[in-house]
C-alpha cells in the first residue's frame, strides 16, 4: 500500500512539474512573439485597401515607395523602420508599401517614382489622409532619428488641420 500511495505522489508530482515547463515555455514563446511583432512595421501593399483603412480608422497613410534594388530603400528597411521608435510611431499611421518596379501606376499617380521611371527618386515617403490629400512627401534615405521626427511633425500638423476646421 505504501508503494502505491508512493507512486501516486510521484505521478503528481512529475505531473506538476511538465505542466509548470509547459506553462513557462508558453510565457516564453509569448513574450518572443511580442518582442517580434515589435520589431517590423506591419506594411499593407494595397493602396485601395490602405485608403479604405484610412477614412475609415481616421489615419493618415505613410506610403513608402521602393524597390529591391534600391540600395538606401534596403538600409531605411533595415536600420530606420526596424528601430523600437520608429515602428511603434508608425503605428499611429497606415503604413503602405508600393514596389515601384511591381506597382508602377500607383507610383506614378502619387509621384513617388524612381528616376529610372521618370521620378523624383526613391526612397520616397507620401504622408496623406484616405481621402488623398497630401500632407507631407519625403524623398530620400532618413535616419530613425531624422525619420521620427518627420513623423511627429506629419502628425502635429494633422492635429492642427483638424483643430482649423
Amino acid at each position: 500500500m505504501e508503494k502505491v500511495k508512493n507512486y501516486i505522489w510521484l505521478q503528481f508530482f512529475f505531473i506538476l512539474l511538465v505542466s509548470l515547463f509547459v506553462v513557462q515555455e508558453c510565457e516564453s514563446k509569448r513574450a518572443n512573439n511580442k518582442e517580434e511583432s515589435v520589431k517590423s512595421i506591419n506594411w499593407i501593399y494595397d493602396i485601395d485597401s490602405a485608403l479604405y483603412l484610412g477614412m475609415g480608422e481616421n489615419k493618415l497613410l505613410m506610403i513608402d515607395f521602393m524597390a529591391e534594388w534600391c540600395p538606401p530603400c534596403r538600409k531605411m528597411e533595415d536600420s530606420t523602420f526596424r528601430h523600437p521608435e520608429v515602428v511603434k510611431k508608425t503605428s499611429l499611421f497606415i503604413p503602405v508599401r508600393i514596389d515601384v518596379d511591381r506597382q508602377r501606376e500607383i507610383a506614378i499617380k502619387y509621384n513617388g517614382n524612381a528616376r529610372k521611371y521618370g521620378g523624383v527618386g526613391i526612397p520616397n515617403i507620401l504622408f496623406m489622409t484616405g481621402d488623398e490629400k497630401e500632407i507631407r512627401h519625403i524623398v530620400g534615405y532618413y535616419d530613425y532619428e531624422a525619420f521620427l521626427a518627420v513623423l511627429d511633425s506629419v502628425l502635429n500638423e494633422n492635429v492642427l488641420d483638424k483643430r482649423k476646421l
